[in-house]
């Protein structure tokens, strides 16, 4: 009777365990998936290329039109999309000391003014940048704003020294290019004249 007993128990010992760790394992998969997917969607970089609006006055200086870009993968986003917001655009690449510095100043300026509807997007023009490259970067410099690869992007604005700053205003006018770093005082007061 006695071993009978103890036969029970080492069986329902092991289904218990063996349960366990079946509930362990689907636990360990769920939480996988779910890791794998908010990440990529955290993590989504976009692709801009040059797009036509077929406006006129389109240029790379001062009081001129920006040129347009869109997604690659999402058409429906688009720098004539963000028309009414001051737009910051940061022409980048993750080797770029000076870009490393300019970081601080945009960040204390997505802090200030995103809830004021100011966009900021850093535009990596370096075309031997892998996206895995720019999300470290971002991860570790940078903010909750748009990064980009966009190297056509940088051929069209003719970017010769990075980093490059462009704010755009509400109407998709350049108000302001600035090659160099960029300090805070400098896109808080062109910013503010556009608000």
């Amino acid at each position: 009777m006695k071993k009978v007993s103890d036969q029970k128990d080492k069986i329902g010992k092991r289904q218990i365990a063996l349960v366990t760790v079946i509930v362990l394992a689907l636990a360990v998969i769920a939480t996988s998936i779910s890791l794998l997917g908010s990440e990529n969607v955290e993590t989504s970089l976009r692709h801009f290329i040059i797009s036509q609006t077929g406006e006129v006055n389109i240029g790379i200086e001062v009081e001129q039109v920006a040129p347009n870009f869109v997604d690659v993968n999402d058409n429906s986003f688009s720098l004539t999309g963000h028309r009414d917001n001051v737009v910051v655009l940061d022409m980048m690449a993750t080797w770029c000391g000076p870009c490393i510095t300019e970081m601080d100043h945009l960040k204390e300026l997505y802090t200030n003014y995103s809830a004021q509807g100011v966009v900021i997007m850093s535009i990596d023009i370096d075309p031997t940048e892998s996206d895995e490259m720019i999300r470290q970067f971002k991860s570790e410099y940078g903010g909750d704003w748009i990064f980009a690869s966009g190297p056509e992007v940088g051929i069209t604005y003719q970017i010769m020294y990075i980093p490059t700053i462009y704010i755009i205003d509400k109407q998709g006018i350049i108000a302001y290019k600035n090659v160099g770093v960029t300090n805070y005082s400098t896109l808080l007061s062109e910013i503010n004249k556009l608000l």
